[in-house]
């Protein structure tokens, strides 16, 4: 595992304070993400088939560093860095930063890219919808 990335997590954010006016602009209404549980699903209800990771736990804690728990128990972590609903995003697989505008859509949030990182990464990240709770248990 690679470490959390906090030097390019902060220039990354000291370039977005140049421009928030700007990103804020090209936003709907752009929000933070608050800490706590969430369950994945499909920002795209009908296009909830094709993502591998729905159902599945999200936890992100007040500093920003998150956990996302396969069924088998392991677990995908990364750093999600947020200021006035603009989010930096790095995670394990990834070195690089992407960074995304923060939404609430239906009853969760959502992210838009506003700068790639990793090829394919940022592709996958916006189909989600973190929904508020704890997934529930099978019978």
């Amino acid at each position: 595992m690679r470490p959390s990335g906090l030097l390019p997590l902060s220039a990354a954010m000291l370039a977005l304070g140049a421009s928030p006016t700007l990103l804020a602009a090209q936003a709907d209404t752009p929000v933070t993400m608050p800490s706590g549980s969430y369950v994945v699903q499909a920002r795209d209800t009908a296009k909830a088939s094709q993502i591998g990771v729905i159902g599945w736990p999200f936890v992100l804690k007040g500093n920003g560093s998150f956990t996302l728990t396969s069924p088998d128990s392991l677990s995908f972590m990364g750093k999600l860095v947020q200021k006035d609903g603009v989010a930096i995003f790095t995670d394990q697989t990834c070195a690089d930063t992407g960074i995304y505008v923060v939404r609430r859509v239906r009853d969760g949030y959502a992210f838009d890219v506003r700068s790639e990182a990793c090829q394919g990464r940022d592709s996958s990240w916006v189909q989600l919808l973190f929904v508020p709770g704890k997934p529930k248990k099978n019978p």
